[in-house]
């Protein structure tokens, strides 16, 4: 498993956030995992963390969102931060698995798509 330092959790869902948050704590022993509720509240979030050289190593991502969608939001991240964090990993997290294009899941920085409800197993094996 890789050594996460800095989570993002977009999801607009806030019981999802919760119990997310503990279990990405517990599984990856990163301490600082912040959320967003967002695709538009994440990439203004992003900005501020690339400024600060603070920008996440695992980003978790919901692919229906009333502010900014799944699809929308990778767009907007490979246009503005692939480049400068190629380390940076998308994990798209979504009851919308179906909808999730071949083009979205073939992206070099998305390693990989998970349904929910997510399970702490499924978790430890894509990270």
């Amino acid at each position: 498993m890789t050594d996460y330092h800095h989570i993002l959790i977009i999801d607009d869902d806030k019981t999802f956030i919760k119990v997310n948050h503990k279990i990405f704590s517990t599984i990856t022993g990163c301490s600082n995992v912040n959320f967003k509720m967002s695709g538009t509240t994440a990439l203004e979030f992003l900005a501020e963390m690339d400024k600060a050289a603070q920008f996440p190593d695992l980003i978790t991502l919901d692919w229906r969102m009333s502010l900014g969608n799944g699809a929308d939001f990778l767009k907007a991240y490979e246009q503005k931060y692939y480049a400068n964090h190629p380390n940076t990993k998308i994990l798209i997290i979504t009851e919308a698995s179906q909808e999730v294009a071949p083009s979205h899941q073939s992206l070099d920085f998305v390693s990989g798509v998970l349904a929910k409800p997510l399970k702490a197993n499924q978790l430890k094996e894509v990270l």
